[in-house]
């Protein structure tokens, strides 16, 4: 049999590679006609090397965030619970910007969603129906 085609290629080991992932990467809050109701949504994160979960941190100083949404995390050294609330000057959708600090020297940006569910105006009151 002949050789149809031949070439050289290089493998790479994938298994320590870093990933970060947020359990819930976004949340739409309920709202008004005009802004989003009070209300708060959590998302926690985990970090992997390979197969193996390594520890995450979350610098609140450098989260950007809409105006209206304010960021919280728990004390959990391995993979933190951060609270996100919206409050009533939260008036459009947007995206919360989460460095996180994998192994304390690499940083990986996430972004969680927020959006708000307003609340149609209320309509004119129809005509009474026909009696049944």
């Amino acid at each position: 049999m002949a050789i149809k085609s031949a070439d050289q290629i290089s493998i790479v080991d994938l298994t320590d590679g870093y990933s970060v992932i947020l359990t819930s990467d976004g949340y739409t809050f309920p709202g008004s006609t005009s802004a989003a109701t009070a209300g708060s949504c959590t998302t926690q994160v985990l970090a992997m090397c390979g197969s193996q979960q390594v520890p995450a941190s979350v610098d609140l100083n450098s989260v950007t965030k809409p105006t209206g949404i304010t960021v919280t995390k728990d004390n959990n050294a391995t993979s933190p619970t951060l609270t996100i609330t919206a409050s009533t000057s939260f008036t459009a959708a947007g995206y919360v910007d989460i460095p996180v600090v994998v192994d304390g020297e690499i940083t990986i940006h996430k972004k969680f969603a927020v959006g708000i569910a307003f609340k149609g105006a209320t309509g004119a009151t129809g005509g009474t129906g026909a009696t049944g």
